[in-house]
């Protein structure tokens, strides 16, 4: 099965929030204390990446997302996250 264009931008928009939230936290140490841990910021980022394409894809100008997709890009991110900080 390939992967929309569409698909792929998004994943690779969570990826690189997940990158920026890394090196985030790293600079401010601190906010790993929050209540909600930096590696689960990710799914924020996806949330409102996630209702623009649905919106496309309600519009018929995009194809829309699977699980499969929101779980590659989430999990892969909150990844990042956590070895970025932990390095």
């Amino acid at each position: 099965m390939a992967v929309s264009r569409m698909r792929l931008l998004y994943i690779g928009a969570v990826l690189v929030s997940g990158i920026a939230i890394g090196f985030l936290v790293r600079q401010y140490p601190e906010w790993q204390q929050m209540a909600v841990p930096p590696a689960a910021w990710p799914f924020a980022a996806s949330l409102v990446i996630d209702i623009i394409i649905g919106q496309m894809a309600a519009q018929g100008r995009a194809e829309p997302l699977t699980m499969n997709d929101r779980f590659v890009a989430v999990i892969g991110a909150g990844l990042i996250v956590t070895l970025i900080t932990a390095l």
